[in-house]
């Protein structure tokens, strides 16, 4: 008996025999990939990776132009250039599994890793996925490695393979054919191409940005005026705010100041409460995105491939989770005396070790598939990680401590002064119990306002009494971290999927800005188009109404292709109106992209799910668009317009070209052996570029610029000693 066991990827799928064999496992190879061979209670046992996913899914004919629905799954290599290393992986599953008797998926746990597994067995092992086993682990330690090769399931999870399929399939049929009609839309009313792209999800969060920034520009600031008491006490100075936060009318803050002036000011009351803090719950991806971003800056999408790391070196449980909850089995002791051996835990870890009953609070959200991110207990070597996977590192295991520890008391004190019948409010809060801050303070932020005491009816000596005019403020922008927390409220895209869309339209140029997020006068029109011409293409409801069918599939209550069938369905009425619209909608988007500039590579997103536009897609695209000019540019073999080459690269000697920014459009000089030669100029954006036969000190070329009737040659090399003089 030999059975194949399927990982997600190489190091995993080395971490997975290391724990299972009984001895050392043996590393073999098929061409350039690695995979290993050991002995299991009696079984011949094989574990070999993929690269993540190995197929993808692309047209069945090259067509141009929208709608295309005819679609099939073809290795990845042969969808996206770029890829060419899954062939060797595809070939060595291959290869293997005519040895293997029994087939075992070992991808991580969730509708990506499903997907991953299904196609892997399909359509490289050529075998019926419906007989494979399924490992289903949250940790990659060798206890829970082994207890899932102990408890295998009989098959693996079709409800989250068929949600997966399903997702793939509708993120493709509402990312390409609306990218499509975007960039053909912009091409009949401009002549031009430029390569634009939305998607089943990428409208919907773009366009509650676009609203948030239109608040924004809308927002006419509204004066008003706050009243502010200084007094003193015990030597020290406090300041007291009147109790009516803002006051409108500046005659009514003038009458205020002058009344309370007069005094005499008292202590009214005394309010002294205390409240219980409880630890936070435990961590899932968003929360932890979040914790992240505010305590280190990191972005969301740096957050999940940092955890992603530490999950892959056994250090943390599997970050793509939605749940609060930790596993009830789980062997917190355990965890917690391997967590003591590290100095700066070892306090902590003692004291909760001394306890009877290590019970941790638990938050409301729950996942089927995997629990709360967790320590595992195994150590990072000395010297193992990098100070972000530290910084993380101590994130999780910090949130982790204070989960079992006493909650923090917080005490606050609110005095109230009378002053000739108004009143003042001066307020104070102090932490008179740590619990759990003690090990989690440095990640949260409370404020610390120590008051003396005061006793009611005690006269307050009084410095000054006066108005201070404020403007109301626009709604903040999002930060990133924010746009998760609105994607999750919203229950647009998933936990694994909306960093990436968060990058995507960074990367489109849509949006700008990485910690206060603006949208771009591109990103506004883009949504304003579809907004006025076809507003389901950014409808909110519309793509939550087709991820809680997802949802659906995956806990068996809907069919797969029934769900595909539907949303096909709608795509065709959306794209029906949208080509009656073309023109008008390609007017409006020129209002913000100009002429249409040639990106020379444009990443984009197929909606929600977590891949580019392939160079060979792109082409598709600018084929489609170019119609039937395209067709007949083939006919009469007219060659394509070359670039514009000024003079040869200093460094290699190659061609030095004129090159398009693909966000910005704007013009530089780029050398034609990129990416082996780096080198790169930048142009002056204004006039025609004529070249020369011309260098200057340093081997750059000269060129002659061009503006109506002024003409000026110039060294396209900023750091030579004439070029200033040149552009003058």
């Amino acid at each position: 008996m030999v059975t194949l066991i399927i990982a997600e990827k190489p190091n995993v799928a080395r971490k997975i025999a290391y724990a299972l064999a009984e001895g050392k496992p043996v590393r073999k190879t098929i061409g350039k990939v690695s995979y290993y061979e050991f002995t299991r209670d009696g079984k011949r046992v094989i574990v070999a990776p993929a690269v993540g996913h190995l197929f993808s899914l692309a047209p069945k004919v090259k067509t141009y132009g929208y709608p295309i629905f005819d679609i099939e799954w073809v290795p990845v290599y042969v969808a996206e250039k770029g890829k060419s290393y899954a062939k060797d992986y595809i070939k060595a599953l291959a290869t293997l599994a005519k040895q293997a008797d029994e087939f075992v998926v070992a991808c991580d746990y969730d509708t990506e890793g499903e997907v991953i597994g299904y196609t892997a067995l399909k359509y490289a092992c050529g075998v019926d996925p419906s007989k494979a086993k399924r490992m289903k682990f949250s940790a990659l330690t060798k206890k829970d490695l082994l207890k899932a090769w102990y408890n295998l399931e009989p098959t693996i999870n079709f409800g989250m393979a068929d949600a997966g399929v399903a997702r793939h399939v509708l993120d493709w049929y509402w990312g390409v054919n609306l990218s499509r009609a975007l960039t053909s839309a912009i091409k009949r009313a401009s002549g031009k191409w430029m390569v634009l792209s939305t998607g089943r999800v990428q409208g919907p969060t773009l366009k509650f940005l676009v609203d948030r920034e239109k608040e924004i520009q809308n927002f006419k600031p509204t004066p008003y005026w706050v009243i502010k008491m200084l007094l003193e006490k015990n030597g020290e100075q406090y300041t007291a705010t009147y109790e009516k936060e803002r006051i409108l009318d500046e005659e009514e803050a003038k009458r205020i100041v002058e009344e309370a002036k007069k005094g005499p000011a008292f202590v009214e009351k005394v309010e002294v409460k205390q409240q219980n803090r409880n630890p936070p719950a435990p961590f899932d991806l968003g929360t932890l995105q979040r914790e992240a971003y505010s305590a280190f800056g990191y972005s969301p999408k740096k957050t999940l491939e940092i955890a992603q790391k530490l999950y892959e070196k056994s250090l943390t449980s599997y970050p793509r989770t939605s749940s609060q909850k930790l596993p009830k089995n789980l062997n917190f002791r355990a965890i917690l005396q391997n967590l003591a051996k590290l100095p700066e835990y070892k306090p902590f870890a003692h004291a909760l070790l001394g306890k009877e009953n290590l019970k941790p609070v638990e938050g409301k959200k729950d996942d089927p598939a995997h629990p709360a991110i967790y320590p595992t207990g195994e150590l990072p070597k000395p010297g193992d990680l990098t100070k972000d996977e530290q910084n993380i590192y101590d994130l999780v295991v910090r949130r982790f401590l204070a989960l079992f520890m006493e909650p923090a008391v917080r005490e606050t004190m609110k005095v109230i002064i009378n002053s000739n019948n108004h009143r003042f409010i001066l307020s104070g809060a102090r932490t008179v119990k740590e619990g759990w801050l003690k090990v989690y303070g440095k990640y949260v932020k409370f404020d610390e306002v120590i008051l003396p005491a005061f006793k009611e009816g005690e006269p307050v000596k009084v410095l000054q009494i006066k108005r201070e005019k404020k403007k109301t403020k626009p709604p903040a922008r999002y930060s990133p971290a924010a746009v998760i927390k609105k994607m999750e409220d919203l229950g647009i895209g998933t936990k694994a999927t909306r960093a990436q869309i968060l990058e995507t339209l960074y990367s489109r140029g849509y949006i700008e800005g990485k910690r206060k997020i603006k949208v771009t006068p591109l990103g506004m029109r883009v949504v304003e188009a579809l907004e006025k011409n076809v507003p389901d293409i950014v409808s909110v409801e519309l793509t939550r109404a087709f991820e809680e069918k997802m949802e659906d599939i995956m806990a068996g209550k809907a069919e797969k292709e029934q769900v595909i069938e539907e949303s096909k369905n709608q795509l065709v009425k959306i794209l029906k109106v949208f080509k009656e619209k073309e023109m008008d909608i390609g007017k409006m988007l020129l209002e913000s992209t100009g002429t249409g500039v040639t990106p020379s590579k444009s990443s984009a997103r197929k909606g929600g799910a977590v891949k580019e536009l392939s160079e060979e897609e792109e082409r598709e695209v600018q084929r489609a668009v170019d119609g039937k000019a395209s067709s007949e540019n083939a006919e009469s073999k007219k060659p394509a317009k070359k670039a514009l080459v000024i003079g040869k690269c200093p460094k290699c000697g190659g061609d030095l070209v004129v090159r398009y920014n693909r966000k910005t459009g704007k013009r530089f000089v780029g050398c034609s052996n990129w990416p082996k030669c780096d080198v790169t100029y930048p142009l002056l954006q204004r006039g025609e570029i004529i070249p020369t036969d011309k260098t200057c000190c340093n081997g750059a070329p000269v060129v002659k610029i061009r503006e109506g009737k002024k003409e000026y040659e110039i060294c396209i090399d900023m750091n030579c000693r004439d070029w200033k003089k040149g552009k003058k």
